[in-house]
């Protein structure tokens, strides 16, 4: 039973409040490789020629030295060295995660307007500028993600977005606020004063160095610039970084429409001239596309399939094609998708190409009522209700137990010896806490 929490209002000036995941995509990795804990781990885009780059890494393996950004080849020995482990990225994990997370928080009905901004970035409301009643809030925020989700976050709050971003950095660059920071109107200008301006949320990296020429070396030194010399600097943009680093809300962030059309894919770790592994492939693409669908009451008319080798290598044959489906009625069912993909894959395909990139593309989107019924076909509507019910069933399933817990042959029916070495299927997360995504 999912326990809700109620604010009074009345309390005081609402705050704004950030959370963010700590090493997030290490994070989802170690969901399912609990064994890694306490060892530098990276996650990277890995590919065959060893020449990805770290998209992101645990405490320890920026205490070896390594960053994010940094090429794998430059690292390799310092990688060897101290046996940091190397995993290839997963974003279909990562936003299933994410989602979980917005789930929990929303069910709790605790925050106002609460907002993905990135998929480890969330923003929201309280009606309650109390600092104590305040922290004890986002702690039980912070230990219910933690239980239900298995994710680490830390949390600020402050009197505008960017100051309850503020409050986030300070959270995790010190560790005495033990991953939670509250920033009051009267600390706000001793709390800028400690944070460099590149830090500022909306100051861009190219414009740090002009910046910091003038003199503006805090965050604080920035609010406390003339309007007009930010307004003829930066514009508009800079114009509401300075007012909200002054505590006067300028940033609104808006939930996101319906999606207008819906794409999943992905570039291989390794390269493949397998059909057998294609299908299966683009098959998981079509199921993770079509539940977006469904999580969006939107149905689809189109499918598309796009298939490419790899253009960074020029001694391989070169191949790219892309083909579209029209059905003949707007569906949201997976079964129905997967087998467009399929009847796609087989005219596109062409043997002897590695291919390095597929993916599948739901267009034509609608909502769900008002479908336009196909004339000639009979017993639709039963046949509708049924598919309804059926994805409703998978999903609620698979929600309540782990992605694809529940999921069609042709996702995993493939052998697997057909499969190139280091093909890397995304993970399961299988050791989660209960309720994973």
């Amino acid at each position: 039973m999912i326990k809700k929490y109620y604010l009074c209002s009345g309390f005081g000036k609402a705050m704004y409040i950030h959370l963010d995941c700590n090493n997030f995509f290490v994070s989802c990795e170690l969901l399912s490789r609990p064994e890694l804990r306490g060892t530098p781990v990276v996650v990277a885009n890995n590919n065959d020629n060893n020449g990805g780059i770290i998209l992101a890494l645990n405490q320890e393996a920026k205490a070896v030295g390594l960053k994010r950004g940094n090429p794998l080849f430059q690292v390799s020995q310092l990688i060897d060295k101290h046996h940091v482990t190397v995993i290839d990225v997963h974003h279909n994990l990562y936003h299933e995660i994410s989602h979980h997370i917005m789930e929990e928080v929303c069910k709790t009905e605790m925050v106002l307007d609460f907002v993905q901004y990135s998929v480890d970035e969330f923003f929201g409301q309280m009606p309650d500028d109390d600092p104590t009643r305040l922290r004890n809030y986002l702690q039980t925020l912070k230990d219910l993600i933690l239980r239900e989700t298995g994710i680490p976050v830390s949390c600020g709050a402050g009197l505008s977005y960017t100051l309850a971003k503020t409050a986030t950095w300070f959270a995790k660059h010190y560790p005495a606020y033990q991953g939670i920071c509250i920033m009051p109107g009267d600390k706000r200008e001793a709390a800028l004063a400690k944070v460099p301006v590149k830090e500022i949320w909306g100051i861009g990296r190219r414009s740090f160095p002009h910046i910091s020429s003038q003199g503006v070396k805090t965050a604080l030194d920035y609010a406390r610039q003339p309007e007009t010399w930010v307004n003829h600097l930066f514009g508009v943009t800079g114009v509401r970084t300075w007012k909200e680093l002054n505590g006067v809300p300028a940033i609104t962030l808006a939930r996101h429409d319906r999606q207008k059309s819906i794409m999943h894919s992905r570039t291989f770790a390794h390269m493949t001239s397998s059909k057998s592994v294609l299908l299966r492939e683009l098959s998981n693409y079509a199921t993770a596309a079509t539940r977006r669908l469904r999580e969006q009451q939107s149905i689809c008319k189109a499918v598309t399939v796009f298939l490419a080798t790899n253009r960074h290598r020029e001694d391989l044959p070169q191949y790219n094609a892309e083909d579209t489906i029209k059905l003949s009625t707007a569906t949201d069912d997976s079964k129905q998708i997967i087998h467009a993909v399929a009847r796609l894959l087989d005219k596109l395909f062409r043997e002897n190409y590695q291919y390095k990139q597929a993916g599948v593309i739901l267009g034509q989107l609608q909502q769900t009522t008002g479908v336009q019924l196909d004339l000639f076909a009979t017993n639709q509507v039963d046949d509708i209700t049924r598919q309804k019910r059926l994805m409703q069933a998978i999903d609620g399933i698979n929600k309540r137990f782990g992605k694809n817990q529940i999921h069609f042959a042709i996702q995993g029916i493939a052998d697997t010896s057909d499969q190139p070495a280091g093909f890397m299927r995304p993970k399961m997360v299988e050791n989660a806490p209960r309720k994973k995504p």
